[in-house]
């Protein structure tokens, strides 16, 4: 596999309200809810600023105040992730689910949490749901190709990344992991060309650039894989070290193939 990206969680800052609305009518509870739409307010606000403790916090007390507010779950499995709290956040998209089973975002963020703990058939079922509920979810297909990709399902997996490009074309990242799955079965010239899509969509995309280099290395064209890789590290000098190691291993593979 090359540098892949995985899309993460889905923060729909903007379907919060709503949420709330809808609660809101359904309870009757008209001060409690003020008080616990409050706290996530400001839990949201916190978020932004990078103030993960307090976020989990307010999003907590909003809890205490309402166990049913899906919106504080939601939010708290969000900041989870992001802090690797992972089991924490797979517990919290677990009650989300449990009091919306239609909502595909929280399926979608608790995918994308087992796929960070290597639980990738798990993640591939969750981002089943969550396609399931929105067939037209992009970043489900792809995360799903990413998932299919690292159990050894490449078939599979172009198959999501074609629908995600489907969906939306412009998705620089599908282009670069379809390529990453059309490397390893061996079609570098169509690997090659979805690298530079990528790349031609996103001009500071360092991974398509590594990726592309990769490929050339791979087709003899030295030359061309240098140019990558020395735009990859203009971009990104932390991957040199991921790079280099990429670099030896795909020599060692032309050599055995010569």
């Amino acid at each position: 596999m090359g540098f892949v990206v995985f899309a993460g969680v889905a923060t729909h800052r903007l379907c919060w309200s709503l949420v709330f609305l809808l609660a809101l009518i359904a309870t009757g509870q008209t001060q409690t809810i003020r008080s616990a739409e409050g706290y996530v307010k400001r839990g949201v606000a916190r978020y932004e600023r990078g103030n993960l403790n307090e976020a989990i916090d307010d999003f907590s007390k909003a809890i205490e105040v309402n166990p049913r507010l899906v919106a504080a779950y939601y939010h708290r499995g969000t900041a989870r992730v992001i802090k690797g709290d992972l089991d924490g956040a797979i517990n919290d998209y677990d009650r989300v689910i449990e009091i919306n089973p239609r909502g595909a975002a929280a399926y979608y963020n608790r995918g994308v949490a087992r796929f960070a703990k290597w639980e990738f058939d798990e993640a591939i079922r969750d981002f089943t749901s969550a396609i399931k509920i929105k067939p037209r979810y992009a970043e489900a297909y792809y995360n799903r190709g990413v998932a299919k990709h690292a159990t050894g399902e490449i078939d599979e997996a172009l198959a999501d990344f074609n629908t995600a490009l489907r969906i939306n074309p412009r998705y620089a990242e599908a282009y670069n992991n379809r390529g990453a799955a059309r490397q390893d079965k061996g079609d570098l010239n169509a690997a090659v060309a979805d690298f530079s899509t990528a790349i031609k969509l996103d001009r500071e995309y360092a991974g398509a650039y590594a990726n592309r280099g990769l490929a050339h290395l791979l087709q003899g064209r030295d030359k061309d894989a240098e140019r990558d890789f020395e735009q990859c590290l203009r971009l990104n000098k932390e991957l040199w070290h991921e790079l280099k190691e990429r670099i030896e291993k795909t020599k060692i593979l032309r050599a055995a193939k010569q």
